[in-house]
């Protein structure tokens, strides 16, 4: 039995809703923005400072010396670390990015990544990120890099790599409930 879950996903695949719903089954405690708001409190910083820079790959100056001090990306990034590293302090977790997966590599944690053809992603960018449709595939696109650049970043993996995830879902050919009913299947195994 899997008592972590790390799901990294896609724009628009819904493996963010895929998450929520398999901790509701489960009865585990989801970990998402969550880890953001918490990362708020602790630091002391606004919410939308935060979330802008959430799952960003901190950039250094090349005209800083070579000692120099964290830049605030990374600060907000060693945060969350700590963050996720307390929360599987107890059983019980899903988490979703923030490259949970590399941090709890010393853990039995169910590494999953969702994806989904591009048509079944533009959809629910319009219809539950309720973007215009001339914005939709920018804005997937835009998220994907972020997201990629962040994963490898701190993973030192490539993003959807089969070698590294032990489950590659296509949402758009098995569907949000059934990919739930199957992950609940396979974490109690």
């Amino acid at each position: 039995m899997y008592e972590y879950i790390a799901f990294e996903r896609k724009y628009g695949s819904g493996g963010h809703e895929i998450a929520s719903k398999l901790a509701d089954r489960l009865g585990y405690k989801l970990y998402d923005r969550s880890v953001v708001v918490e990362t708020c409190k602790r630091m002391g910083l606004p919410y939308d400072m935060v979330s802008t820079m959430d799952e960003q790959t901190p950039v250094k100056s090349i005209f800083n010396a070579p000692k120099q001090e964290l830049t605030l990306g990374e600060q907000i990034y060693n945060k969350q670390v700590e963050i996720i590293k307390e929360a599987a302090e107890t059983p019980g977790c899903v988490f979703v990015g923030r490259c949970a997966s590399a941090v709890l590599k010393d853990k039995k944690c169910l590494r999953v990544f969702i994806t989904a053809n591009d048509d079944f992603r533009l959809n629910r960018a319009k219809t539950v990120e309720k973007l215009p449709a001339d914005k939709a595939e920018e804005e997937m696109a835009k998220f994907d890099k972020k997201r990629e650049k962040f994963f490898t970043t701190h993973s030192g993996a490539k993003w959807g790599d089969p070698e590294y995830f032990d489950l590659i879902i296509n949402s758009s050919n098995l569907g949000v409930d059934a990919a739930v009913e199957m992950l609940e299947k396979l974490v109690k195994f």
